[in-house]
């Protein structure tokens, strides 16, 4: 679990990264491009009025840079003291607080560039003090309403991906723990039925080994797989099937039959061979008679459709007591795998239990 999260960590790391990294270049584009904007139309607006000249050009460029610097030193404030995680109660004053000193800040900087200049008449000074004032109030106050709107979508957005990073992380945990815990369980009772066949049958022994062999093989590949081709699985099915067949002899038939169109659809691994497991164990195996077990696979309309048929009873007692290897844990994993689309359903009748699984095909 603790590499789990370490790569999470490294991943949400390189995120917030490029997402501040992405945040910082659009703050620039904006607060340039807007206030560039801002002077423009105010020279448009004054030349159409009193036919601007130099002397008021050079004003509204000193305007946009005094513009740029103070919302700039705005926005260092905001984030050296957390004004983004504050609440909407807290934020409300501060914002308007914020509005009117910058308001004046800028007002009083247009104000000494006029006296430096020598352009200030008794108007100009009333026209600065109460219209400036309140257009670089306005103006302050969309600049914070956008600031602040832009840094709480990208937030929320931003902590939706941290929960789907953590999420694939835990998921991802998950389905290694339940593979580690289904491959010892199966591979002593496999080594269980070999055992058994050594001193009996040498050359069977030998073809059980082999058997065992291309479990193993197959056990190591799925420790770094989601998901296998269905004929890989069925195929360590077959294998298992014909090791407990040397087992229980003659009180065991099986039969596994399969669409040929099926057969690369990719499944959890060892799924099938568990519930096959369970099939024997829970059904076969409690009958003096014996029984069989049967596997089908067919493609019906979007899903794969894998049904295991076994002699025996319905017990869920002591299905319960598989401690995660039998239907908790195949529901489980298919949850994990496929959410809420794929589904998994476990009936009796007439002295026969079925497990059907339905896997949505392309849906991961």
């Amino acid at each position: 679990m603790k590499n789990i999260q370490q790569k999470a960590a490294k991943e949400i790391f390189i995120l917030k990264f490029n997402f501040t990294s992405k945040r910082n270049i659009i703050y620039w584009f904006c607060q340039t491009g807007g206030w560039t904007v801002y002077v423009i139309v105010n020279l448009i607006i004054t030349n159409v009025l009193y036919k601007a000249d130099l002397n008021i050009l050079s004003s509204f460029v000193i305007l946009g840079i005094m513009g740029i610097g103070f919302t700039h030193l705005y926005r260092y404030f905001i984030k050296k003291y957390h004004w983004l995680k504050l609440s909407l109660k807290q934020i409300v004053p501060l914002v308007f607080s914020a509005c009117i000193l910058m308001a004046l800040l800028m007002t009083g900087g247009l104000f000494v560039v006029g006296i430096l200049k020598g352009a200030l008449n008794n108007r100009m000074v009333g026209f600065t003090l109460l219209n400036n004032s309140f257009e670089f109030m306005m103006v302050t106050l969309l600049w914070s309403l956008l600031y602040f709107a832009f840094h709480y979508m990208e937030n929320y957005r931003n902590s939706e991906i941290e929960k789907l990073v953590w999420e694939a992380a835990v998921k991802d945990f998950e389905l290694k723990t339940l593979k580690s815990q289904l491959n010892p369980h199966f591979m002593f009772n496999a080594l269980n039925s070999i055992r058994a066949l050594i001193e009996e049958n040498p050359e069977r022994a030998k073809k059980a080994i082999g058997q065992l062999s291309s479990i193993f093989r197959y056990s190591l590949k799925i420790e770094r797989m989601e998901t296998t081709p269905l004929f890989e699985e069925l195929k360590t099915v077959e294998d298992y099937l014909g090791l407990e067949k040397v087992r229980y002899e003659e009180r065991l038939h099986y039969s596994i039959t399969t669409s040929p169109e099926s057969e690369k659809i990719e499944i959890p691994p060892m799924m099938v061979q568990t519930l096959v497991e369970n099939g024997i164990k829970h059904g076969v195996a409690k009958l003096p008679e014996g029984g069989s077990v049967t596997v089908n696979t067919v493609l019906e309309k979007d899903y794969l459709v894998i049904t295991i048929t076994n002699s025996g009873k319905l017990n869920e007692a002591e299905m319960a007591n598989t401690k995660g290897f039998g239907l908790s844990n195949t529901k489980h994993r298919l949850f994990l795998l496929y959410g809420t689309k794929a589904s998994f359903f476990l009936t009796e009748n007439n002295n026969r239990v079925k497990a059907e699984i339905f896997i949505p095909i392309g849906v991961r």
